[in-house]
């Protein structure tokens, strides 16, 4: 028997200003009996539904030692699986079923969670699901197999991080700027400890974290509620639930150590440089104030650098033209805060001096040039880019799969357009402040190409 946790019945609400914001307001979420959440967007716009299987793990809860184990068994996954149902899978036979109706897929491995997801006819939902329960059950985690697999990862691994010296220092300002060391390692792992992963390590972590109450079924698209709850009963119902480990966040345990890095390799083509601050935390739970704070600054950051108009954008590259590309971004993530500013100079100019002159920009115009207007205007940017995302098939369900990656209530988006329309002058300028009067000393990153 079912345990419906939220249904809106009736007749659902209409967002007059967004109406396919509404899409939002229609998502209907559930609990099979054995912990299994299922997510329902309805759209019957085309049809075509977009269907994810989320499993509540990633690189964050990845022990020393096994660090790219969720990436490495994600890619396992397709290597085959034992039967379920009477269906078993060979390698390659996921990909291969999926392809000959036209579906595509594909998985991912994040931080925070693994995803395994698909677009397909409506009349194929089906077939994912139970491709998918199958995974649920087991792997085929034969040596060989596993060391074909690793090879793949490996020459990933070469393209993203080894031969990527941009890639490696980016990432390691962001650890700094994290300030944890759960973030030191990559999503993908390093080469000495998923190369020495086992069959065993494998079938101990999917036992340990693909269990059905640590699962989400996504779907969005051309589908109701009432069937899909049905077929994730038929396919995923009858798994058991299983003990799945604490999954622990870290805080910021290291103090941030402010300076100047610079990196010239021969890999490295074209000059930049990145400069991050450290914010005081702002967030410190998942509920509707930190959903307002985190669009706040998503506000923030789109008023400066989005649409024709962006006054950073506009300012480096076409005014000035020093620049050709620059980005600002600040990130509030539970004891995570800090900002990030980018830039890649016109050539023949010093990277750090442009870097310089974006920082004098963005400082000047945060103190001076916040107005109701500009908020006014990113509002309905902001509401236009998530009317078009909601009323995709894919938009919803990447949108949920956010939420679950997050752990925040599924009830977010609910509440979306109000969140939006909330926001305030002073709210923003809230965030502002954060950077101009309350952020540590800066680590300047410069990237260089080697000289001849």
């Amino acid at each position: 028997m079912k345990r419906l946790i939220f249904a809106l019945s009736g007749a659902f609400a209409t967002l007059v200003a967004a109406p396919a914001l509404a899409l939002y307001e229609q998502a209907r979420w559930f609990t099979l009996d054995n912990g299994m959440d299922v997510i329902v967007i309805e759209n019957h716009r085309a049809p075509a539904v977009h269907a994810r299987v989320v499993y509540k793990v990633g690189a964050l809860d990845e022990q020393p030692g096994q660090y790219g184990i969720a990436h490495v068994l994600e890619h396992m996954m397709f290597r085959g699986s034992p039967e379920h149902k009477g269906r078993s899978l060979a390698p390659g036979e996921y990909d291969g079923a999926l392809g000959r109706i036209g579906a595509t897929d594909n998985a991912s491995t994040s931080a925070n969670v693994t995803s395994y997801y698909g677009v397909m006819g409506s009349e194929h939902l089906e077939l994912f699901l139970e491709l998918n329960a199958v995974l649920m059950n087991g792997l085929n985690a034969e040596d060989d197999q596993l060391e074909n697999e690793k090879g793949v990862v490996l020459q990933e691994f070469r393209q993203r991080w080894e031969n990527n010296p941009s890639a490696r220092a980016s990432h390691q300002l962001r650890a700094a700027l994290r300030g944890a060391p759960a973030y030191d390692h990559p999503i993908i792992g390093f080469e000495e400890e998923f190369g020495a992963l086992s069959t065993q390590n494998l079938l101990d972590f999917h036992q340990a974290w693909y269990q059905p109450n640590n699962a989400v079924l996504i779907v969005s698209g051309d589908a109701t509620p009432e069937a899909v709850l049905a077929l994730a009963e038929k396919h995923f119902g009858d798994f058991e639930p299983g003990a799945v480990p604490d999954r622990v966040r870290p805080d910021a345990v290291r103090p941030f150590e402010p300076g100047f890095e610079e990196v010239s390799d021969a890999l490295i083509t074209k000059a930049s440089a990145r400069r991050g601050w450290r914010l005081p935390e702002v967030i410190a739970e998942t509920g509707p104030e930190a959903f307002q704070a985190r669009y706040a600054a998503r506000l923030l950051t789109s008023m400066l650098t989005s649409g024709l108009d962006a006054p950073f954008t506009r300012y480096l590259q076409t005014e000035r033209e020093i620049a050709l590309s620059a980005a600002f971004s600040m990130v509030l993530d539970e004891g995570q805060d800090w900002a990030l500013l980018n830039v890649e100079p016109v050539e023949g100019l010093d990277a750090v001096e442009v870097l310089d002159e974006a920082e004098s920009f963005l400082r000047n115009w945060l103190a001076n040039d916040l107005t109701e207007e500009r908020l006014a205007r990113q509002k309905r940017r902001l509401m236009n880019g998530l009317v078009y995302a909601a009323d995709s098939v894919d938009g919803p369900a990447s949108s949920f799969e956010s939420v679950v990656s997050s752990q925040s209530d599924y009830g977010i988006y609910l509440t979306l357009e109000e969140t939006i329309a909330g926001v305030t002058l002073d709210d923003v300028r809230a965030i502002a402040d954060l950077f101009l009067q309350q952020a540590s000393a800066p680590r300047t990153l410069s990237l260089l190409p080697l000289e001849n």
